[in-house]
């Protein structure tokens, strides 16, 4: 009796889950490849708040750094200093919204021929959901603003 009630609550659950749909998907955002003059680079995250969105942010800036900000120089540094990560969520009854402001500066330097260029720059996004959804789906949807926020800024690099 046992292995029957087992059995059947398995195909249940799994019935479940197979019918349920997901509002929001997650996004695959790829991003241009940026490059530097530069010998070496550096990221650093400075004034940031805490929270679990801000560590899934400081995560993904991480990833970008390390896949697609390239440097192709003979001397130079690259500094990319994540200057600040801004999360707001609202949440009501059947109405959800995220939003983030994110500032990122890039610091190019070479001592050899006493150049310096900052660029400052600054994204901000947000993304809602109204009706029914479930918490996968808000989780979805803070990952693609925050990759949306990251191609922003990844195209305004792009164009200077």
């Amino acid at each position: 009796m046992v292995k029957h009630l087992i059995l059947f609550l398995s195909i249940l659950l799994i019935g479940c889950e197979m019918n349920s749909e997901q509002l929001i998907k997650s996004e695959n955002i790829y991003f241009e490849n940026i490059k530097f003059n530069a010998v070496s680079k550096d990221l650093k995250f400075t004034n940031i708040e805490e929270g679990p969105d801000v560590e899934t942010t400081k995560k993904l800036v991480k990833d970008w750094f390390d896949n697609n900000v390239k440097i192709d120089g003979f001397d130079g540094n690259l500094s990319i200093n994540v200057t600040s990560i801004e999360v707001n969520k609202t949440k009501k009854d059947e109405y959800y919204r995220f939003e983030i402001n994110l500032s990122i500066e890039f610091l190019e330097t070479n001592k050899l021929l006493n150049k310096r260029k900052v660029y400052k720059v600054n994204s901000i996004e947000y993304g809602d959901i109204e009706g029914s959804f479930s918490i996968k789906d808000t989780e979805n949807l803070n990952k693609n603003i925050i990759s949306n926020s990251l191609k922003s800024i990844n195209q305004k690099v792009s164009a200077m």
